[in-house]
């Protein structure tokens, strides 16, 4: 897949994504609920790594001259 694709596919999928999770709620299915059984403690872990992976790839995505 070419890099010109890749947000042109995310501009038309995370808006159909977010809409389709609103319907979902109002028609009475309640997705947060999955997320609530998780501990919170699972959520300070990941936090930290997510962070880092975030900084890696802008790190390597930045211009290089």
């Amino acid at each position: 897949m070419n890099r010109e694709a890749v947000p042109l596919l995310l501009g038309i999928l995370i808006p159909i994504i977010i809409v389709a999770l609103i319907v979902l709620y109002l028609n009475g299915f309640d997705i947060t609920i999955y997320l609530r059984k998780i501990n919170i403690m699972y959520y300070l872990i990941l936090l930290p790594f997510a962070l880092g992976l975030l900084v890696i790839i802008f790190w390597f995505r930045k211009p290089r001259d």
